[in-house]
Formats: C-alpha cells, sequence, structure tokens
C-alpha cells in the first residue's frame, strides 16, 4: 500500500483527473480499472472517479510498487540558463516580456530551454518559488503569443490562480492591448468583426462564414498620412487575430510577412532592418476576478512600449 496527501495545487479536481496527471504514464483503461476494484480510497473511504480531492485529503493506493513506479508522472527537470524580463510578480502571479523571436510555449523536443515558458519554470526553479515534487501541477501561461510579438505574457505560480486566470480569459475579466504601426492612415476608431478559419498547412487564417467569432477594437494614435501607430484591444483571442484583421482593412501591419504589403516590407528592411510584424502586446489591465481581487483596475505595461514609439519616429521621417 502507498499512501499520499493532496497538496494545494493538486486540490479541488475530481479524483480520475487527478489519477490522469499523477499517472502519466499508466493507460486511462488502467487508471478506470483500478477505480473500480476499489484500489483507491480516499480518507478511507471508497475513491470513485467522479469524488473530488481537497487539500490534505490522504490517498490510499493498494497498488504495486513496481506498478507504481511505472505509471507515476517524472518530474525530472533541469533548469538552464534564462532570459526572462519580469514586469510584475508576487505569491500567485508573474508578468513576464517577451522578447521577439521567442516562442511561448514549445513545439518539439528541439525547442526545449528556448522558449518562455521554460525560461519562467527555470526562473521559478532557481528562485525556489517552484515545488518539483508536485506531480500534477506545473506553472503555465494565460495568453500566447506569436513568435515574432513581443509584449507582456501572464504566468500563474499555482493552481488556484491558474483556474482563475483562465476563468477570467474566457469571460474577458483581462483586457490586453497592443501596439502596432500600419501601412496607411487610420483617423477613427473602428473594430473589425468578422469569422475566421485556420489554414493549417500554411499556418494562415482567411475569412470564413463557418468559422470562429473574432472581435477587435481599434485606435488611431497617431499618423503621417502614409503610416500610422495604433492601439488594439483583444476582445476575442485567436491566431494571427489582429494581423489579419488590420490587413482585412488594407491597413496591414509593416514587417509582417503573411499579411502585409510586400513593397513596404522591403522598403522597411532595407532602412530599418524590420523583417518580421511590429507588434506589440503592450498593456493588460485585471478586472476583479475570484481569488485575486487585489488586481483589480491594476495595470501593466511592457518595458518595450519605448521601442515601437522610437521605431514610429523613424518609420514617420520617410
Amino acid at each position: 500500500m502507498i499512501e499520499i496527501t493532496i497538496s494545494k495545487n493538486d486540490a479541488n479536481q475530481r479524483f480520475d483527473r487527478f489519477l490522469r496527471k499523477y499517472f502519466e504514464n499508466a493507460p486511462l483503461s488502467v487508471i478506470q480499472k483500478n477505480i473500480r476494484k476499489k484500489n483507491f480510497k480516499i480518507n478511507d473511504s471508497r475513491a470513485k472517479a467522479d469524488t473530488f480531492v481537497y487539500e490534505n485529503d490522504r490517498i490510499k493506493m493498494y497498488i504495486s510498487d513496481e506498478n507504481y513506479e511505472k505509471w507515476i508522472t517524472k518530474t525530472d527537470f533541469k533548469p538552464t540558463d534564462f532570459n526572462l524580463d519580469v514586469v510584475f510578480e508576487d505569491q500567485n502571479i508573474i508578468l513576464m516580456d517577451k522578447d521577439s523571436g521567442i516562442l511561448t510555449h514549445s513545439t518539439n523536443k528541439n525547442d526545449y530551454g528556448n522558449n518562455l515558458v521554460d525560461f519562467m519554470l527555470s526562473y521559478l526553479h532557481k528562485t525556489h518559488q517552484v515545488d518539483k515534487s508536485n506531480k500534477t501541477f506545473n506553472p503555465a501561461v494565460v495568453n500566447r503569443l506569436d513568435r515574432n510579438t513581443a509584449g507582456l505574457v501572464i504566468g500563474a505560480k499555482n493552481a488556484e490562480s491558474l483556474r482563475s486566470l483562465n476563468k477570467a480569459i474566457r469571460e474577458n475579466k483581462i483586457e490586453k492591448y497592443y501596439l502596432t504601426i500600419v501601412k496607411g492612415e487610420i483617423t477613427k476608431d473602428f473594430t473589425v468583426h468578422t469569422n475566421i478559419t485556420k489554414n493549417e498547412n500554411k499556418n494562415k487564417i482567411k475569412n470564413s462564414r463557418d468559422g470562429s467569432n473574432i472581435i477587435t477594437h481599434f485606435k488611431p494614435i497617431e499618423s503621417n498620412g502614409k503610416y500610422t501607430l495604433l492601439e488594439c484591444q483583444l476582445i476575442t483571442g485567436k491566431t494571427h487575430q489582429i494581423r489579419f484583421s488590420l490587413a482585412h482593412n488594407n491597413t496591414p501591419i509593416v514587417g509582417d510577412r503573411k499579411y502585409g504589403d510586400k513593397n513596404t516590407n522591403k522598403i522597411l528592411n532595407e532602412r530599418f532592418n524590420i523583417n518580421n510584424q511590429i507588434l506589440l502586446a503592450y498593456k493588460v489591465v485585471f478586472g476583479k476576478i475570484k481569488n485575486l481581487e487585489y488586481l483589480n483596475n491594476k495595470s501593466f505595461e511592457s518595458h518595450k512600449t519605448s521601442d515601437i514609439l522610437n521605431l514610429k519616429e523613424k518609420i514617420f521621417s520617410l
């Protein structure tokens, strides 16, 4: 018999979901069979699949040591050197300023140690803010930026905060603002509200009547008649949403190789070495979020905002 105690980060979830994370190397059928055979008890009572586990619950597992070692989630973690710009952090959340060219998550094993999530985990590990003996929870991010989009990414340090932040994202209780420079003059606020689908082969999106709904608000800040500095507010959050919406408006983001204007991009690349979209997730504003009420109405801004404004001066001089 093996006994474990439910930690705070493992708490408040169905028992079968806990087991699927705890025993990631066990087939689902094996987990279900052991639940049916009454091989698990919670606080000395029979454990059912839909029973919820809570902090400090005692789980008794009537399985062999051999199966336990074979099924258990492996948490070996090798912290790497990290390049992390922390805008804000407390015991629950961490706000990071991602560089352009860095992936948010790894997409394959070759990305290990060279993406924002791994930088975050290394930082939290080296500063003793994460318990790697925890089998079912890792700190995670709740918003994702394209590789060549820079700016603010929100991380959760514990399971309760992760659940609260994910719910807040779904309910639009976290306002996300971007800065960009586009080709063309824009003088009035406008909104792009349409439906899109993604071509997976080309990693590009297009209009589709039956696709996902997207809504983005745009506000011009400054224009020289040829280019415009824009603030963009995401209402929904889909892949390439801002980039597609501005191309759809015939005011593409400068430097955007997928949706931009080739002639404009060629000129700006030659003059200022701009070869990717100029897009910065520059500000987040928190609403009232359960368990994180102290963040209500707090606003945080990227350290890279001045870079966009300096680049705007160069481009507007053309």
